[in-house]
């Protein structure tokens, strides 16, 4: 299998993908990012508060850290879960995951809108 990849790669009617060039921020584009990442994250951990009742020390409990290997939202569900003393209701279930993928969306757009700047 390896040596028909490589047969693959180093055929003349291949070509590598384009590697987009490195962003390269100033620093108040920097700033940018990063105050509106932490902006982001506690607007999130507001929406799972209002969402569940928790205390903020029990949503930022239940947020693994940056960089686990860990199913974010599963991880979330169950230690408020844990916390809290009674399962999430499908509707809470539903919104959590509405809020992430809110997230997800916002912390996606930012190096677009800190080009723009």
């Amino acid at each position: 299998m390896a040596f028909a990849l490589g047969i693959a790669v180093s055929s003349p009617g291949y070509a590598a993908p384009p590697v987009p060039p490195p962003v390269v921020l100033t620093p108040v584009q920097a700033a940018f990012i990063q105050a509106e990442t932490r902006r982001i994250e506690e607007s999130f951990v507001q929406k799972v508060m209002s969402i569940t009742g928790a205390r903020r020390e029990q949503v930022l409990r239940a947020i693994p850290a940056k960089g686990r290997l860990t199913e974010r939202l599963a991880r979330i569900y169950s230690s408020l879960e844990r916390d809290l003393g009674s399962p999430l209701s499908d509707e809470q279930r539903a919104l959590i995951f509405a809020a992430d993928g809110e997230r997800k969306q916002a912390l996606k757009d930012l190096p677009a809108q800190a080009a723009a700047r």
